[in-house]
């Protein structure tokens, strides 16, 4: 390791050499620009070469460039189908009732507080409002939720009256 460091030392102060005696040209120095003669000449042939004019066409409009101008319906993803439509299975003139919507579920109103594990059993702490709660496996909560499983990193928890399976993070078994 001393002989890096030797060796370290030795190509900084080189370059602390290089940078501080190394510099040959003086700093307020004024470089001015060279006019060229060719650069006269380059313009003129460029010039006789584009004598000619160019034209630029006149602009469309955008409803004659899609096909509304000839009557045509574009649509531009859709699908050409040969097929006739499908018949209707509800009578004509029918009115067909919305589907009844699912009850919005909540999320899960807890706030996870904390875990104890000991001989692979576990508890959970949990938080509702103001309320302290230790759930264990299997056990139901006011009758909304039912603890399914404990398994760190995650806690499964059933909403009861949709059966709705929801999940906790509760972090590592660490």
């Amino acid at each position: 390791m001393k002989r890096k460091h030797i060796v370290l030392a030795l190509v900084f102060l080189l370059c602390a050499g290089l940078l501080a005696f190394g510099r040959t040209n003086p700093v307020d120095q004024v470089v001015e620009a060279v006019p060229r003669a060719s650069a006269h000449a380059a313009t003129q042939f460029a010039r006789a070469a584009g004598a000619e004019t160019v034209g630029i066409a006149a602009l469309r409009a955008r409803t004659e460039l899609i096909g509304a101008a000839t009557g045509e319906h574009h649509a531009l993803f859709g699908s050409r189908s040969m097929a006739p439509p499908l018949p209707s299975a509800a009578p004509a003139g029918a009115e067909i009732p919305p589907l009844p919507s699912e009850p919005a579920v909540p999320g899960l109103p807890f706030t996870y507080l904390g875990k104890q594990g000991a001989d692979g059993n576990w508890e959970v702490y949990l938080t509702r409002g103001d309320e302290t709660l230790i759930v264990h496996d299997q056990m139901v909560i006011d009758g909304t939720y039912r603890v399914d499983a404990i398994r760190p990193p995650t806690m499964t928890l059933v909403y009861l009256p949709l059966k709705l399976v929801q999940t906790m993070d509760i972090g590592s078994a660490d």
